[in-house]
């Protein structure tokens, strides 16, 4: 049975990780001269700001760049500042695939796919908690944005032998419609972006961390205040440096899953024990600025567990890239019971869930044949050298190393052999690609697998045109927000591959929404 959402983490025993959690107290100054923290509404404004522009951006991964891209190709004098040292947050690091319907890679294979298709998986993944009119918008642009990473940017996308895009399978998506970059991760499309607005002439600088906002009389926000060399994301340390916007704001920080301090009040069993995959710079204290300044939250009790993780090492690692392409094509089996317990290709919060109530790590289980060509070429033998991965010439050998019931484990592996010829998985519904094969051609390659923080499913709410709500529901003047840092869009659990079509769906929306503001004086 399924565990609640409140205690499927009560069990939970994963080895301590080194994290760093955001400091919370305390407000940096709110002038020059004048120290205590800001009043809702966003107080004081500064004596003098030290820097203005037009549109502010305040993040470097997808969102904040595409939205920087737009806001700059509209003609507004743009500014992006970044908290961490080097660009890209947790989009650098991520594996890059993009959920996209209604794509030229899906026409090419003959899948069929639709708008409809796209919105229902993310809200049976979300439990129906979703902005379902965003979900649609995603969905209804998710093309035309992918299509504009290759024309506008230059991404190249993961090809088969015969030069047609491949369409992956992802866990919770009942269509085939993900699209691996060709490098194989984030900075397939980060990359692109920061070289973009590099000839643009758009200043991208980092180690400024947000730590206020600035409204005036009529409510509008203005500007804000950034920490320069602000150390271990604490909002007391860096010198004040104050930012005006004249068009608008864009909040494009990220989520807060590094934060163990925040993250634990909204979910107690998150505390230090559980690890995490993103970067040192996922925390909290730009969420908290547009909460102080107004900004209404929602969701921030749903943080998602990546269930495709490896125990075996701290972070994110090497094991998630390797892992989560592996799951369609193999079976992952409790080495208790040597039987399957889950389908490999539920969503995040349903695999991990089944992991949890378990007690102890899956093993995955994959031949080399089945290890998809782009997958063994560039996440393989990092995988072993990181320890995570061992390589057996045997099913014995497998057995004998992970001391598995070898008769049940055998009998499970004939089951779902037979299931990857009929192409239909009998016991737990999972889809099973064309192009799998059974499971019994050595070397096989085992990994164990075990939950981690992975994304944060709440943030401040936003309208159809990115700019944030206040408490009463209003949007507040001059604010705009998008990425991980918005909440509402996918509810309880986001779907794997939709983090990118949000960030670069809503990160343009809000680039073009803050360029054609009306400027203030």
């Amino acid at each position: 049975m399924e565990l609640d959402r409140r205690n499927f983490l009560k069990t939970l025993a994963v080895g301590s990780a080194v994290m760093a959690g955001a400091g919370l107290a305390g407000c940096a100054p709110k002038t020059k001269a004048e120290a205590g923290a800001a009043p809702a509404g966003g107080g004081e404004l500064p004596d003098s700001w030290d820097e203005e522009c037009d549109v502010l951006v305040i993040g470097s991964g997808y969102a904040g760049l595409a939205a920087a891209y737009e806001a700059k190709n509209a003609g507004a004098d743009t500014l992006l500042v970044e908290k961490m040292g080097t660009l890209g947050g947790n989009s650098a690091i991520a594996d890059g695939d993009f959920a996209v319907c209604m794509s030229s890679a899906q026409k090419a294979k003959g899948i069929e796919d639709s708008v409809d298709k796209y919105v229902a998986d993310m809200v049976a993944a979300g439990l129906g908690l979703n902005d379902v009119e965003k979900c649609r918008v995603l969905a209804e642009k998710s093309n035309e944005t992918w299509e504009w990473t290759q024309t506008e940017l230059g991404v190249e996308w993961d090809t088969d032998e015969d030069g047609n895009v491949n369409v992956i399978p992802y866990g919770g998506h009942n269509t085939l419609r993900t699209i691996h970059p060709k490098v194989g991760h984030g900075s397939a499309i980060v990359m692109p972006l920061i070289e973009k607005l590099e000839g643009m002439g758009v200043p991208m600088k980092t180690n400024m961390m947000l730590t206020r906002f600035f409204r005036d009389d009529s409510g509008r926000v203005v500007g804000v205040q950034v920490n320069d060399k602000a150390k271990d994301n604490d909002v007391t340390t860096g010198t004040p440096h104050f930012i005006k916007a004249r068009r608008g704001v864009v909040l494009a920080s990220g989520g807060f899953g590094m934060d163990v301090a925040w993250r634990v009040q909204h979910d107690p069993h998150l505390d230090e024990t559980v690890d995490c995959t993103n970067q040192m710079g996922a925390t909290a204290e730009a969420l908290i600025a547009a909460m102080k300044s107004g900004a209404l939250a929602v969701h921030l009790d749903w943080i998602q567990m990546g269930p495709w993780c490896s125990p075996d090492e701290a972070g994110y690692g090497k094991g998630p890239s390797y892992i989560d392409a592996n799951v369609a094509y193999c079976p992952s089996i409790d080495p208790q019971t040597g039987q399957r317990i889950v389908n490999e290709l539920a969503d995040r919060r349903v695999y991990s869930n089944a992991i949890v109530e378990n007690g102890v790590p899956l093993l995955q289980i994959v031949d080399e044949r089945n290890i998809p060509k782009w997958n063994f070429d560039a996440n393989l033998q990092p995988a072993i050298e990181a320890g995570i991965t061992k390589k057996y010439d045997s099913i014995d050998e497998v057995i004998a190393a992970y001391d598995l019931p070898a008769d049940a484990f055998k009998a499970q592996l004939e089951r779902y052999n037979g299931y990857v010829a009929t192409k239909v998985d009998e016991e737990f519904g999972k889809i099973i690609p064309e192009d799998a094969q059974p499971v019994q051609e050595p070397p096989f390659y085992v990994t164990r697998i075990w939950p981690k923080v992975h994304h944060t499913m709440g943030g401040v709410k936003t309208d159809m045109n990115a700019q944030v709500l206040d408490v009463d529901l209003q949007p507040i003047p001059g604010l705009f927000a998008a990425g991980e840092v918005t909440g509402g869009v996918h509810g309880a659990c986001r779907l794997g591959s939709c983090a990118t079509a949000d960030c670069l769906v809503n990160g343009r929306v809000a680039g073009q929404s803050a360029a054609q503001n009306e400027a203030i004086a």
